[in-house]
């Protein structure tokens, strides 16, 4: 699946900031991590105000994990495999798409 009309965050303070303080989300927002891990990969949905799918990428660009509709203030989502990529999307985005573990996606 090829992944269009999407926000990057490649800095420190973009992906630092992420969905905090947002009023809500218009389109995907595109992580890329200085390198593949699982724990450095991982986020929080403290000060998001609003349940959002997180989608997992290997190097490859395959997906190595689905998380829909994620509550705001979660404290903590670990991967389940290294991750150096992710897609934070609005809730149900995934699930619309057809996305699961294994897929790949194209940026």
């Amino acid at each position: 699946m090829k992944l269009e009309n999407y926000e990057v965050a490649d800095s420190f303070w973009k992906r630092s900031r992420g969905l905090m303080f947002r009023r809500g989300m218009k389109r995907p927002l595109l992580f890329t991590f200085p390198k593949e891990a699982r724990v450095e990969s991982s986020i929080h949905a403290f000060f998001v105000f609003f349940p959002f799918d997180a989608i997992y990428l290997d190097n490859g660009k395959k997906v190595v994990d689905v998380r829909g509709s994620i509550a705001p203030f979660t404290p903590l989502i670990i991967p389940k495999g290294k991750a150096k990529y992710l897609v934070e999307a609005p809730a149900g985005w995934a699930k619309r798409k057809g996305i699961k573990v294994g897929d790949r996606l194209y940026f």
